[in-house]
């Protein structure tokens, strides 16, 4: 395998690669660190957010879907109304999640509610929503940041190739299961808490 291969493999690309070096050693210094401060007694709803709302973003949200948890989806560059990326489908359907009907969502067609956080996949998404949503009732993350090997840029696998994309989905439902637990284990205290 040349080394122009395992690059595609495990970082999209040669851009996916200086990304991933730089948002890493960024991460690494500590400049990602509040978007980990969430205050989850406060979150009623996870929003998943990428580019074009058709790869990352729409499987965050089915994942969060299929166990209960209220979700919705967005893109920041999307024109709206679109499918999602026909691998993005076949991903999903070959690990028990069904993403056929879903449509693209704009960032002007969100409406922000209190309780929301907003979770987006690299850090221009982040730039984006704090300068989009500073001031209301939400809180922003970052979905890498919450796997078990913490990374701070899920690259874009759109036009990357079949193992890449593969990584790149994985990570994103890795990612959701992990926001997931931290939300279901505050409900899950809150009930118990409800009925003492």
């Amino acid at each position: 395998m040349t080394l122009s291969e395992k690059i595609k493999n495990h970082y999209g690309s040669k851009r996916g690669l200086l990304r991933y070096v730089r948002y890493e050693l960024l991460r690494m210094m500590g400049a990602y660190r509040a978007l980990k401060k969430v205050d989850f007694t406060k979150v009623t709803r996870l929003v998943f957010v990428c580019h074009g709302n058709i790869c990352r973003s729409p499987l965050g949200e089915v994942v969060a879907h299929k166990h209960g948890v209220p979700t919705i989806s967005f893109g920041l560059g999307t024109r709206g109304n679109d499918p999602a990326d026909p691998r993005a489908i076949a991903w999903a359907s070959d690990h028990g999640y069904e993403l056929a009907q879903h449509k693209t969502m704009r960032v002007d067609q969100y409406q922000p509610q209190a309780g929301d956080l907003l979770i987006g996949m690299e850090p221009k998404h982040i730039d984006a929503l704090v300068q989009s949503f500073s001031q209301a009732p939400v809180q922003i993350t970052m979905a890498g940041l919450w796997l078990s090997q913490p990374l701070a840029y899920l690259h874009d696998p759109y036009n990357t190739n079949a193992q890449y994309f593969d990584r790149c989905e994985f990570l994103v439902e890795q990612s959701a299961h992990q926001i997931m637990s931290n939300f279901q284990q505050y409900v899950q205290v809150s009930s118990n808490n409800n009925f003492r």
